[in-house]
């Protein structure tokens, strides 16, 4: 059952149509059989009629003709009544032109059926008023029910036609009814990833009341989880800060005191790099979480991003000797700065880790129609087709920690990612690069119309977020 509504209306209308189909048969029989009393009582009016007038020509003509003759109708608008005059004996004293010359029926007073002419008749045998002869009444019984089917239908079709308007009237009754779910559906859908505060219960029909309260507690519940899983992320990613911060210092003057320093604090300084860059990497996905974020969006030149991200590791550039390559359009999308920052660092930031040295990179920003294509390429090792949706797990790495790069990670970065590409309801893909070899990212954002107000107030927050850095790093 897909909608409540949808089953409500057919089973409703089925139900509906059933009580109209029961109530249509019963007045169609009923209505069937009053047209037969209305028609026998027809059949006697005429046989009175028939008493008043055929004596009458009977003796006006009776010098000049045995059997009086009455042309027949040529109309089939309705039923037509046709009659014989018979005396006691059986002798034909005047009939209508569509009766036979012989009489149809024994002489027994009654109704009764009988065929003849190839049709059948319905038949009134009644005596005469003056009790001497007798009068035939008939009717054909096909035009007698066609009769009487025309006029008992137009009372049905009514009724049949008046079923497609119940199903509309229901369709629209069932909207009203359901719109208290409607708008608990809409209130739900709206909500930002962070809103869980409890849903208002006022004026809440009965019906509502239990889910609503079960939709409260839920909500309270993620509320005080989120909650927890916050504070112990950042509280424990900052905590560890310090000493992180200590033992980088730490060793760096046991490093100084030993000259040469042994392989053994080499490796002791690569591991704290190492678990230095799990921490903040760690920060990193939990700020970009969807259910914690608390980024704003706005117009972002994701161009000058781009560009900005190449500056930011120019160092790392240079020390394995990449060739960085820029092509494209300027863009924009609406977004969040920081995390289309992370975004683009942690992109470029692999394919330098694991490009070898000497080996090409490029980054471009290209605007297709209503979209805007980043591509981030290198000629690294790349990653086989099988393995590009398992690398966006966390902490999944090919190959594990003995990366065939001999580079540190921790199977974060793509991971982080894939979160600010979802937070932005965009699209990621991992193909072949255009190299020959290596790996080719893609990732697709709805394009942002930008005014002038939007360009100067990207070039501000620029400056401001250039101010922040800079004095974090005097400091």
């Amino acid at each position: 059952m897909k909608s409540i509504r949808g089953f409500l209306v057919i089973v409703l209308l089925a139900i509906v149509t059933l009580a109209n189909f029961a109530a249509a048969l019963r007045g169609y029989l009923g209505s069937m059989d009053e047209a037969e009393r209305l028609f026998n009582q027809r059949m006697l009016q005429q046989v009175d009629l028939l008493n008043y007038t055929l004596p009458q020509w009977r003796e006006q003509t009776s010098a000049r003709a045995d059997v009086l003759l009455f042309p027949a109708r040529t109309s089939d608008a309705e039923a037509s009544l046709e009659f014989q005059w018979v005396t006691q004996d059986g002798k034909l004293l005047a009939r209508s032109a569509a009766m036979p010359e012989q009489v149809v029926v024994p002489l027994v007073e009654g109704f009764r059926f009988v065929n003849f002419h190839h049709y059948r008749w319905h038949v009134l045998v009644a005596p005469s008023a003056d009790q001497k002869s007798w009068f035939i009444v008939a009717e054909r019984a096909d035009q007698r029910y066609r009769l009487a089917e025309s006029m008992i239908l137009q009372a049905v079709y009514p009724m049949v036609l008046a079923i497609p308007v119940i199903g509309l009237i229901i369709w629209w009754v069932l909207g009203v009814g359901l719109k208290p779910v409607t708008n608990l559906a809409h209130e739900l859908r709206q909500r930002e990833a962070t809103d869980l505060h409890s849903l208002n219960q006022q004026d809440m029909p009965a019906e509502l009341v239990q889910l609503t309260q079960s939709a409260n507690d839920l909500l309270r519940r993620l509320d005080a989880s989120f909650a927890r899983e916050k504070r112990f992320s950042g509280d424990a990613a900052h905590e560890l800060r310090t000493p992180i911060a200590a033992l980088k210092i730490h060793c760096d003057n046991l490093m100084q005191e030993l000259q040469p320093a042994p392989a053994s604090v080499l490796k002791l300084k690569q591991g704290i790099e190492r678990m230095s860059y799990l921490v903040e990497q760690i920060l990193l996905l939990n700020r970009t979480a969807p259910d914690h974020f608390m980024g704003t969006f706005e117009p972002v030149n994701l161009t000058r991003l781009a560009k900005q991200a190449i500056v930011d590791q120019s160092d790392a550039l240079e020390l394995k000797h990449h060739r960085i390559e820029f092509n494209g359009d300027e863009c924009w999308v609406s977004g969040d700065r920081a995390a289309l920052t992370s975004l683009l660092n942690n992109l470029l930031g692999n394919a330098i880790k694991y490009t070898p040295d000497g080996g090409r990179i490029a980054i471009n920003t290209w605007l297709r129609g209503r979209d805007v294509v980043l591509e981030v390429m290198d000629n690294g090792p790349g990653i086989p087709d099988g393995e590009r949706e398992r690398v966006f797990d966390r902490f999944y790495r090919l190959g594990g920690d003995r990366h065939n790069s001999k580079t540190p990670g921790c199977g974060l970065g793509l991971s982080i990612v894939r979160q600010v590409v979802d937070l932005h309801a965009a699209h990621i893909a991992l193909t072949q690069s255009r190299y020959g070899q290596g790996l080719l990212v893609m990732v697709t954002f709805v394009a942002s119309a930008v005014t002038d107000a939007d360009a100067k107030k990207a070039n501000h927050n620029k400056s401001l977020d250039h101010k922040a850095a800079t004095n974090e790093t005097n400091n």
